[in-house]
Order: structure tokens, then C-alpha cells, then sequence
């Protein structure tokens, strides 16, 4: 199924982390930006036993994964929320001693199977951001946009959920699945799916 798209990056920090289900967020989620790319990497814990002159077990587990995520723009108001930068007026403060929130990060991509579209909704229930790369360069005969780069390091959350999709008919769908993830009376039922 080809993937021709991809919109609405949300992130919210997390209120409670309670045992043997998925997080509790506090307030309401912030727009990364407008999505450009999320470059999903995923680390596996794996162990091989030979026996009798071959393979007689093998395991692969998730350990930890990463979102690559650049984004058109963030505003400073998100910086703030994403990476607990400090923010005083206009001016933001990245600082040494910042410590980025534990989070939720949704997205939805856009996919096409047999000629028909669909949106699949994308969560990982448990993140935390570090600000990617920048780059400024002067103009020239062309113009060269840039981005902004995050990177989110994806965990396991208390119940082994790291990622949950789920596949729509629709954007508008897609779109109230996507800021649903983070809505405090659903917390038990994300649990569920």
C-alpha cells in the first residue's frame, strides 16, 4: 500500500504514567507544524540459540525506536512545550538544562490500496523530543527552503504499546482520531485501541 502523504503532527506532555496501561496527558495537544516527513527507526533486541548444528530459537523485541520528524516551522509557543525550552516574550531560551517533557506524538498519513485513499492515524503513546539539526543559508539563483528538525525517541508505554494505528475513510476521521489520542476520558479506552 503506497503512502503519498502525511499531516498534523500533535505532541502533549504527559500527566501520569499509570501502571499496566497507556499514559494520562495533561491539556490540550500543540501542532508541531506543518508535516514535511516522519522517518520512523526502530531498534530490536534480538537473541539467537544454536543447537544441533542449527537455529533452534530466535527472539526480536522492541527496545526503542526514533521519529525523524521535520516540520515546515515551529513556533516558539510549541519549542516551549516540546523541548521545555524557556520562553520569555519573544525570546527563547534553549538551555543546557532543559528536560524535555515525556509525551504523545499523532500524525495521520495518507495511503492509496486498489485506487481508494484512505488515512491511517499514527500514535506513539510515549516520546520525547530532542531538537534536531538547523541550517541557514544565504540566497542564491534558487531558493533552498529550510525545515525544522525534531527527533523523538519512541518507548514502550506501561502496557507494551508503542505504536497504535488505525485506518479511516476519511481526512476529517483521521483528523479527530489523530487530537483524540491525547483527550483525558479516553485514556482508559486507547488502553482497549
Amino acid at each position: 500500500m503506497p503512502s503519498f502523504g502525511a499531516k498534523n503532527p500533535y505532541f502533549c506532555k504527559i500527566k501520569e504514567e499509570p501502571e499496566g496501561t497507556l499514559p494520562v496527558y495533561e491539556g490540550d495537544p500543540v501542532k508541531i507544524g506543518r508535516l514535511v516527513k516522519a522517518d520512523l527507526t526502530i531498534q530490536m533486541a534480538s537473541g539467537k540459540i544454536f543447537a544441533d548444528d542449527g537455529l533452534a530459537e530466535s527472539v526480536d523485541e522492541f527496545a526503542s525506536g526514533s521519529v525523524a520528524m521535520e516540520t515546515d516551522d515551529i513556533l516558539d509557543s510549541a519549542a516551549s512545550v516540546i523541548y521545555g525550552t524557556t520562553v520569555d516574550g519573544k525570546t527563547v531560551h534553549y538551555n543546557t538544562k532543559d528536560d524535555p517533557p515525556s509525551g504523545g506524538l499523532a500524525y495521520y498519513k495518507k495511503l492509496m490500496r486498489k485506487r481508494k485513499v484512505l488515512y491511517k492515524g499514527i500514535f506513539h503513546p510515549l516520546v520525547k523530543a530532542s531538537l534536531g539539526n538547523d541550517s541557514a543559508s544565504t540566497k542564491t539563483d534558487s531558493i533552498t527552503f529550510g525545515t525544522s528538525s525534531t527527533n523523538f525517541t519512541v518507548f514502550a508505554a506501561a502496557n507494551g504499546d508503542w505504536r497504535i494505528t488505525e485506518e479511516f475513510d476519511t481526512e476529517e476521521e483521521a483528523i479527530a482520531w489523530v487530537k483524540g489520542r491525547f483527550a483525558p476520558a479516553s485514556s482508559g479506552e486507547q488502553a482497549a485501541g
